[in-house]
């Protein structure tokens, strides 16, 4: 398996543990106390949006990394991007060192590998994950697992 290849598995990871938390958050939408972790979901989509523009040289002005989406809003949202994500990883499948040029948050200049930036994506969505579940677990809902090996055995 070459890194396309493997980044690819990770990108389907993603979007399959991002399933799994939808359909927890879902199922328990009447506890009191989950409209954090909705915001944390809201902001998994959110960052993939800004990610994606930045690797595709698009103005992130516009986009809200900590948006007020509902479940259904997010879901299409991460829908849209886990296509994108795809196909820019098949179109740079020889190219996926190749740097990216763009401006974080506040207006600071950054050079990064397209490759580290795709691994940041899967990373910081497993990063709010882990927060997600520990917001049900809170609640007193058994969260959804999510760790890699589940996904590796589920396929």
């Amino acid at each position: 398996m070459d890194s396309a290849d493997r980044l690819l598995r990770l990108f389907s990871y993603d979007n399959w543990a991002n399933e799994q938390v939808l359909l927890t958050l879902q199922n328990n939408l009447n506890n009191q106390g989950l409209d954090e972790a909705v915001k944390l979901y809201a902001h998994i989509a959110g960052a993939q949006e800004m990610w994606y523009r930045r690797v595709e040289g698009q103005s992130v002005k516009e986009v809200d990394i900590w948006p007020d989406d509902d479940l259904p809003e997010s879901l299409q949202k991460l829908k849209t991007y886990a296509e994108k994500w795809q196909q820019l990883i098949e179109n740079n499948r020889g190219d996926l060192d190749r740097i990216i040029s763009y401006e974080n948050s506040k207006g600071t200049p950054f050079e990064t590998m397209l490759s580290d930036i795709l691994h940041h994506v899967i990373i910081h969505g497993q990063h709010h994950r882990s927060q997600i579940a520990r917001l049900l677990r809170n609640a007193k809902i058994t969260p959804p697992a999510t760790d890699f090996i589940y996904f590796s055995r589920a396929i």
